[in-house]
């Protein structure tokens, strides 16, 4: 039995967690991410959020699968998750997590790997691994500090206690925070939002975020026009521009307009 599901809503790409009992992430669950992701990648979608039945997001690694296992059996399954959530990461498109419930340990990786995280107000994050005598296993901890700074991260990786969303809001790592009964909605609206908006842009910004972090912020600066000015000659930046000098001609504030994707 699917443990996700994979559908695909016009130009938005929604991949669902859907194990019972927590979506815990079992060796079947990697694979069928892994597998997902690279669909998504060449599929011509223009936004992805990820999301997951049931009143938890994501209880972490199914740890069941893993006690007796050498550690040489062990790695290339776990490994599994660790490459899908590095293919998250490099999708030119925008990419948004939904979470509600817990959000732990693998769980919290997931939701990590995309841009942005829209939370419901039951949503708890928390890095447990340090309970099981181990470290993060998809580079959460890596992740956590370069978008909190090491103290924050210190205090989420070494204590594994849970922080709420609206905690993680005011750190900057979660976005939004909404009510349980709209985090579907909202979700769907801002995933919906960036599917239908300038994709060649998007994919510009974050091939620059990509070189700043791997290479540094003067190497990506370096790129930035050869990145940039391309972008120009796409459909939607002429439609953009023209759009903008109308609404300059005419005195009212910019609005997007019908964005292709190309």
């Amino acid at each position: 039995m699917a443990v996700t599901r994979l559908e695909f809503d016009g130009p938005l790409a929604v991949l669902s967690l859907t194990r019972p009992g927590g979506n815990r992430i079992s060796f079947a669950m990697r694979d069928e991410l892994n597998t997902a992701v690279h669909r998504i990648a060449g599929s011509g979608a223009r936004a992805l959020l990820v999301d997951a039945d049931g009143p938890d997001f994501c209880l972490g690694g199914d740890v069941r699968d893993w006690v007796g296992v050498p550690t040489d059996e062990l790695r290339p399954r776990i490994e599994v998750l660790a490459t899908a959530l590095a293919w998250i990461g490099n999708l030119d498109i925008p990419t948004v997590a939904a979470v509600q419930g817990h959000c732990a340990g693998g769980g919290f990786e997931i939701a990590l790997s995309c841009d942005m995280i829209i939370a419901a107000r039951s949503a708890r994050f928390s890095s447990p691994e340090a309970l099981l005598g181990i470290t993060t296993l998809q580079g959460g901890m890596l992740d956590l500090a370069t978008r909190l700074g090491r103290t924050r991260a210190a205090e989420l990786v070494f204590l594994s206690t849970p922080i709420s969303a609206e905690q993680l809001c005011t750190w900057n790592l979660v976005n939004t925070v909404v009510d349980d009964d709209a985090l579907a909605h909202a979700a769907r609206d801002l995933a919906g939002r960036l599917a239908a908006g300038p994709t060649r842009a998007y994919a510009a910004t974050k091939q620059l975020w990509r070189l700043q972090s791997e290479v540094g912020e003067r190497a990506a600066r370096r790129a930035l026009y050869d990145t940039s000015m391309p972008v120009f000659d796409s459909r939607d930046a002429q439609a953009g521009l023209q759009a903008a000098a109308q609404a300059v001609d005419a005195g009212r504030p910019f609005s997007a307009p019908e964005f292709e994707g190309q």
